[in-house]
């Protein structure tokens, strides 16, 4: 099985940190048959971390590591969803208008702090999910600014740093929860965005054809 490579524009740290805690997961383990090298790579160089999830930042860095990767046929966006899905900074119109160049980003919804949730299973997740629930804060159908949901997160999570993982936080086990809690990714999309994808579900299908059976 050739090593499938993805060049990773995300949003910020916490995302870079998450695909650092990864990919040394990744090259951890026993290859599979026939394989020489790990068969997944998330290349993720601290150059291509944008610091703003805003459509005109995304797609700026995105054409100047496209250029800088003329060879490789996966370069892919990673972003928050919030600011696209409350219009901040016209976001969602002009993610509506991208060109056919730019390729459908992959998103957090709506945050990475939600993300992040996802990997849990248990009482932690029910809280979080109460929170952003019509019968809590509502962040799941109108996104919160992270002054409101971080102390919350870290309230339900204490060990919880923003832009910073412990090594052991991708695992098999955490895999396998952000796999069955896919479904609970919020799906408020105001604008009726096109071309919105899930990170969440894009890195589960990448893990699933590169182990086979891992997940079951």
């Amino acid at each position: 099985m050739p090593t499938t490579r993805h060049i990773i524009v995300c949003e910020g740290e916490s995302e870079w940190a998450y695909l650092q805690r990864l990919q040394a997961f990744l090259d951890g383990q026993q290859l599979p048959p026939d394989t020489f090298e790990t068969p997944l790579k998330f290349i993720v160089p601290e150059r291509v971390i944008v610091k703003n999830g805003s459509f005109g930042k995304m797609k700026s860095r995105y054409n100047k590591t496209r250029k800088e990767n003329k060879n490789t046929t996966s370069v892919q966006i990673w972003a928050d969803f919030d600011l696209y899905h409350r219009n901040d900074k016209k976001c969602a119109e002009l993610y509506a208008a991208k060109t056919a160049g730019i390729p459908d980003f992959l998103f957090s919804f709506h945050n990475f702090e939600d993300f992040y949730a996802l990997h849990f299973n248990g009482r932690e997740l029910a809280e979080w999910l109460q929170y952003g629930s019509l019968a809590g804060r509502r962040h799941f159908t109108a996104p919160l600014h992270a002054r409101d949901y971080v102390p919350e997160i870290k309230r339900i999570f204490p060990s919880y740093k923003k832009a910073e993982l412990p090594a052991d936080f991708v695992s098999w086990a955490s895999l396998k929860n952000l796999k069955a809690n896919l479904r609970l990714q919020p799906k408020s999309n105001p604008h009726r965005l096109q071309g919105i994808q899930s990170f969440a579900e894009f890195l589960i299908s990448e893990i699933e054809r590169a182990y086979p059976g891992s997940l079951a």
